[in-house]
């Protein structure tokens, strides 16, 4: 049987497809067997996918393993390889290659101005909403406390709080007649942060980028990552693949490598368990 660049392109991204969703976090009230996703120790969870008979039949006609007759361990160590494959050659040659290196130093700059003057504009004004006294406050301030709350709960993150100086809080309350921070409960204080955050950033994603030019510079940094993505999973995580389903040392050098790549990020996202139910 022959090979046909077809079937080769899409053997690969079908092979790279059980390894692009490993990152996502688990939800506690997602239910799924064994048998659909490979779990790894900790938070990296690696789906599982089957490949059809025709790309099945050509691995093994090159005397490469067949990923649907893996066991968890084995699959989760080729899907560690086919990711690593392609984040290395994405940082790398990919990235030389389509150009996104050089759109990093123009990206920054529009998204320093961009938050810059986002933070004083949206943020601003939102923040000015959030410490009026009457029922307009107490309305941005809900909001606000069910935005912050909502990622405190995803992410873990507390609330830094620190107070202002009293020149700063004298004016606040004289002159523009608003409540004082310092003074707030910390459901009002959460309440007054989360309408900040949400100010700046809802600010940040259309009008201050329009403003500053943000978008056009995002959006060529967009189709650069684009391009680099699909080059590096069909460069070097198809060659990952390749060595990885090798039967011989080479493949299992490869997969060992793999393993270790998901330990590795196991250990960075955290060191608490989380199980599918």
């Amino acid at each position: 049987m022959k090979i046909s660049p077809a079937n080769l392109v899409l053997g690969t991204l079908c092979l790279i497809g059980g390894g692009v969703n490993a990152f996502a976090p688990s939800h506690r009230h997602q239910r799924l067997s064994v048998a659909d996703r490979t779990t790894s120790a900790l938070n990296v969870n690696i789906p599982r996918l089957e490949l059809p008979g025709a790309i099945a039949d050509q691995l093994m006609e090159l005397d490469l393993k067949n990923p649907n007759n893996m066991d968890a361990e084995e699959y989760r160590s080729y899907s560690g390889a086919a990711i690593a494959g392609t984040l290395l050659f994405f940082l790398l040659p990919g990235a030389l290659v389509s150009g996104l290196y050089g759109n990093l130093g123009p990206v920054a700059i529009a998204s320093v101005l961009d938050f810059a003057f986002s933070a004083l504009i949206g943020g601003g004004l939102a923040i000015y909403l959030s410490l009026r006294s009457d029922s307009i406050g107490e309305t941005v301030r809900e909001y606000g406390y069910k935005l912050l709350s909502a990622v405190k709960d995803a992410t873990g993150i507390g609330t830094l709080r620190y107070d202002l100086p009293s020149a700063v809080t004298d004016v606040m309350t004289g002159d523009l007649g608003l409540v004082n921070p310092n003074s707030m409960n910390e459901q009002d204080y959460d309440g007054y942060s989360g309408a900040a955050v949400a100010g700046t950033l809802a600010f940040f994603v259309l009008p201050g980028a329009l403003l500053t030019g943000a978008s056009s510079v995002l959006g060529e940094f967009a189709v650069s990552a684009l391009i680099d993505f699909v080059f590096s999973a069909l460069i070097g995580g198809g060659l990952a693949i390749y060595l990885s389903l090798r039967s011989d040392e080479i493949g299992a050098t490869v997969n060992q490598a793999g393993a270790k790549f998901l330990d590795t990020v196991d250990n960075v996202i955290g060191s608490d368990p989380k199980m599918l139910e």
